[in-house]
């Protein structure tokens, strides 16, 4: 192992000191602590990692209520046409020739939705 044998000096307020020392407690030193720090940002993976986990999370955040909207919606609409179906006002045709292949296509495409988030949060943990 390499000698270390070169100094490095750092200003810091009182408050920064202060969160250092408490964030290096499990190292063996400040230094150690810095060195484990530096290595971990500067891994281009990890960088890239933290980048997708961001970018995950701004999509569920966005497209969370959109989902949760349309999921409602949709149990929605079907008990409305179970309703009108059994009270006879939807004949049976419609609602297997119509109703069912737009509520399936719909549920598909939640499905497809929630598979490709599960797939990229699968790829943003590895």
């Amino acid at each position: 192992m390499t000698q270390r044998t070169k100094y490095f000096q750092l200003r810091l307020t009182q408050e920064e000191y202060d969160s250092l020392k408490a964030k290096s407690a499990s190292y063996t030193s400040v230094s150690h602590y810095i060195r484990s720090a530096i290595k971990e940002y500067s891994d281009i993976d990890a960088k890239r990692k933290f980048q997708l986990l961001n970018d995950l999370s701004s999509f569920y955040r966005k497209f969370q209520d959109e989902l949760a909207w349309a999921g409602g919606n949709l149990n929605q609409s079907v008990k409305r046409a179970n309703e009108l179906a059994v009270a006879g006002f939807l004949t049976p045709a419609y609602m297997t020739e119509v109703l069912m292949p737009t509520i399936n296509s719909t549920r598909k495409t939640l499905d497809s939705i929630k598979l490709e988030l599960l797939n990229v949060t699968k790829k943003a943990i590895e």
